[in-house]
């Protein structure tokens, strides 16, 4: 027992006691930090050349150690310092070298993009012969490389290579490789080095008549109002990307706590309201499936082509699917804000999804998904 008005000390307190990670959790922890390390690690390999000179060392060895020959023995050590020289030059030729990749604000599914990049060595002697790989997403090999024969000391160099995407929304970027066959092409090291990117890639735009949908030149001739800066107010909505500042209606932003834009309206001479159901119906075949996916595939790129050739024609266009609506692009604007949409428009269960409604005014054309095997819920 203390004595009386002596204090203790606090007791320390006692450790938490933390529960071991689940078995699951462990695993997928070693998995991760296995993937990591084999993505770091270095690749080798003896090209065609080497495999041959390789072939030739080891034969010249065996017959030095068969007969005693001391020349057989100096042209061994020859050739194995030639092994031993190529594997050291090209580790200095990748030694301290960073990579930066450039990427242009959009690309188009079909189209040729020009990609650059940029390479720098930060070592106090020149780099040579270094081929730079551009991989994304679930790419084991790129279709082009860029090759530096000589980057000088503390210098930089840009190249560029063209890439043809062939899907639209986003193409990912996953990692960059250095390769070199220096100084004797022998031995091929690779350096993977991760460097994430993301390039937005717009559906392919095709030349289509629009006319037959906006009624030939007496239908574009056809006064309508539309949405624009113009002297009357055509009714308030909610705030969307884009939208000027000077449009926001303050005390209507101040009582619905949120931001309310006006909306304008003006004299346009045509507006068209593309409707495009991405709503998929379920199948139980995998191949209607496919089927049904390349033909939604081909009706977005007829929305992206009439939208396009509608605003050469001098009309306001937008698109409107079961989930949401592009913004309304006025005839003079570029065909951007729809071309994002489009890229980045998903499928949706037909099941769970709203209604496709048609806007009232103006030109309403329905774009059908052709899967003649689509089932009724279609």
């Amino acid at each position: 027992m203390p004595e009386p008005g002596v204090r203790l000390p606090p007791s320390p307190p006692s450790p938490a006691v933390v529960p071991p990670a689940p078995r699951e959790d462990r695993k997928h922890a070693k998995k991760a930090e296995r993937e990591l390390r084999r993505a770091r690690r270095r690749a080798f390999r003896f090209t065609r050349e080497g495999k041959i000179f390789l072939a030739v060392t080891f034969g010249v060895g065996l017959a030095a150690v068969n007969t005693g020959n001391n020349l057989l023995y100096l042209v061994l050590g020859l050739m194995l310092s030639l092994l031993l020289v190529s594997g050291t030059l090209s580790d200095v030729a990748l030694w301290r070298v960073r990579v930066e990749r450039l990427l242009p604000k959009r690309a188009q599914v079909g189209r040729p993009t020009v990609i650059s990049v940029k390479l720098r060595n930060e070592k106090a002697v020149p780099a040579y012969a270094v081929e730079l790989e551009d991989l994304a997403q679930n790419e084991a090999h790129a279709e082009r490389r860029c090759f530096f024969l000589k980057v000088a000391s503390r210098g930089e160099q840009t190249a560029t290579y063209r890439r043809t995407p062939a899907r639209r929304g986003w193409l990912r970027f996953e990692r960059l490789v250095l390769r070199t066959r220096y100084p004797f092409g022998l031995i091929e090291k690779g350096w993977p080095m991760r460097a994430p990117g993301e390039l937005l890639v717009y559906p392919a735009v095709e030349p289509v008549d629009v006319r037959r949908i906006l009624g030939g030149s007496e239908g574009l001739g056809t006064p309508d109002r539309r949405l624009g800066r113009g002297p009357e107010i055509e009714g308030l909505r909610d705030h969307r990307d884009g939208d000027e500042a000077r449009s926001i209606h303050w005390r209507r932003t101040a009582a619905l706590d949120r931001l309310v834009v006006r909306e304008h309206a003006a004299e346009a001479r045509a507006r068209l309201s593309l409707l495009l159901d991405e709503g998929r119906p379920t199948f139980d075949v995998p191949a209607d499936a496919s089927a049904w996916d390349a033909a939604f595939e081909v009706a977005v790129v007829e929305a992206a082509s009439l939208a396009h050739a509608a605003l050469e024609a001098g009309a306001a266009v937008e698109v409107r699917t079961r989930r949401g609506s592009s913004a309304l692009v006025l005839p003079g604007s570029p065909v951007d804000p729809i071309l994002r949409f489009l890229a980045l428009l998903e499928t949706t269960p037909l099941d769970d999804a709203p209604p496709l409604v048609a806007p009232r005014g103006g030109v309403v054309h329905r774009i059908a998904v052709r899967f003649d095997d689509a089932p009724e819920a279609a």
